[in-house]
C-alpha cells in the first residue's frame, strides 16, 4: 500500500493497488478456517455472523476515517491504512504461535502422521449459495460503480448525498448479519434462498420509477440487506459440514468478486450504450436467472443424491 505513494505514474500505482487488493484476498481463507473451527449448525451461523459484522463494520468506519485523514493531509490515509496492515500482521503471526486452535490448524498441515481426515458432510445448498451470492454481487457492482455516475449525470445529485446513498446500504447489511447470527430458520432452506433473489429482482426492477434521494437510499439499503444474506448464505452453507473450509472460502470470495467485476463490467457498457433504465432491467434479469438457476440445481442434486441435505 505505500509503494502507492512512491510513484506518480498512474499505470505503475494501478499495479501496486492491485498487489495490495492480492495480498489482501490471503486474509479471508484461513482467518474464517480459524473462526469455523469445529462449528455447525447455530454456533457456525453465530461465528459466521460475527465475523461480517468485524468486516462491514470497517466497511462504515473505513470511508469516514479516510474522508478525516485526507482532509488533514492527502497521503495520510495511505500511511494509517499501512499502519494498520502490519498491526493486523504482527496480531495474526502472534495469534498463530499462542492460541491453541490456530496452532491445531497450522499443526494439522505440517503434520507427518497419517490420519483419516473427518468425513465431508457439505450440503448441495453450497451450490445455489453461491449462484445467488454472484447474482447478487452482480447487482451490488452495478450499484457502487455505475449508480454514482448515473446519479451524478442525470439525477444531478451532489457527491456528498451519492456517498450517503451508498454508506446506507452499509448500515442495513450490520443489522441484518446480527439477525441472522442469533436465527436459524433460513438454514438449508432452497425457497428463502429464491425468495430473496426474486425479491431483489423486484427491487431493482422498481428502481426505474423512482428519482428522490430518500427513496434511492430505501432502496439501497433493501439492497445492502439482500446482499448480507446472500454473502451469509453462501459462506453458511459452503463450509458447512466441510473438511477444507479454506478452499469453500476461496471458492466464495472468487465468485464474489467475480460478479462484481462482471456487474461493473457489463453496466458500464449497457449504461454507456444504451441507459441506466436498461441497466436496471439486466440487474433484475440477472436475479431472476439466480432463482431460477438455484431452484433448478437443488432439485437436480437432490434427484441424483436423495439423502443429501
Amino acid at each position: 500500500m505505500l509503494l502507492i505513494l512512491l510513484t506518480k505514474v498512474f499505470a505503475v500505482a494501478y499495479i501496486y493497488y492491485a498487489m495490495y487488493g492480492i495480498a489482501a484476498s490471503f486474509f479471508w481463507p484461513p482467518i474464517i478456517g480459524w473462526l469455523s473451527q469445529d462449528a455447525e449448525g447455530s454456533r457456525l451461523g453465530k461465528s459466521m455472523s460475527y465475523f461480517n459484522i468485524s468486516w462491514n463494520t470497517g466497511l462504515i468506519a473505513g470511508p469516514f476515517l479516510a474522508g478525516y485523514l485526507s482532509a488533514v493531509k492527502s497521503e495520510l490515509p495511505l500511511y494509517v491504512g499501512g499502519l494498520f496492515f502490519f498491526m493486523t500482521a504482527v496480531l495474526i503471526t502472534a495469534a498463530s504461535f499462542l492460541l491453541r486452535q490456530i496452532k491445531m490448524d497450522k499443526d494439522s498441515v505440517t503434520s507427518d502422521d497419517k490420519q483419516e481426515p473427518k468425513s465431508d458432510t457439505s450440503t448441495i445448498l453450497r451450490f445455489p449459495g453461491w449462484v445467488g451470492m454472484f447474482t447478487t454481487f452482480v447487482v451490488v457492482g452495478v450499484v457502487l460503480n455505475i449508480f454514482p455516475v448515473f446519479a451524478i449525470e442525470e439525477l444531478l445529485l451532489k457527491k456528498e448525498i451519492i456517498g450517503v446513498l451508498m454508506q446506507s446500504r452499509t448500515y442495513i447489511a450490520v443489522i441484518v448479519f446480527i439477525l441472522l447470527g442469533q436465527s436459524v430458520f433460513r438454514h438449508f432452506k432452497i425457497s428463502i434462498m429464491a425468495a430473496f433473489q426474486m425479491l431483489l429482482a423486484c427491487l431493482i426492477f422498481s428502481m426505474n420509477f423512482i428519482s428522490s434521494p430518500a427513496a434511492f437510499a430505501v432502496y439501497i439499503s433493501l439492497i445492502g440487506g439482500i446482499r448480507a444474506f446472500s454473502y451469509n448464505s453462501s459462506l453458511f452453507h459452503g463450509i458447512s459440514g466441510s473438511v477444507n473450509r479454506a478452499g469453500r472460502i476461496a471458492v466464495h470470495e472468487t465468485l464474489l468478486n467475480s460478479g462484481m467485476i462482471f456487474g461493473s463490467a457489463m453496466g458500464g457498457l449497457i449504461y454507456q450504450n444504451y441507459s441506466m433504465t436498461v441497466v436496471f432491467y439486466f440487474c433484475s434479469a440477472m436475479a431472476l436467472l439466480g432463482a431460477v438457476v438455484q431452484a433448478a440445481l437443488y432439485f437436480y442434486l437432490k434427484k441424483k443424491n436423495p439423502g443429501a441435505v
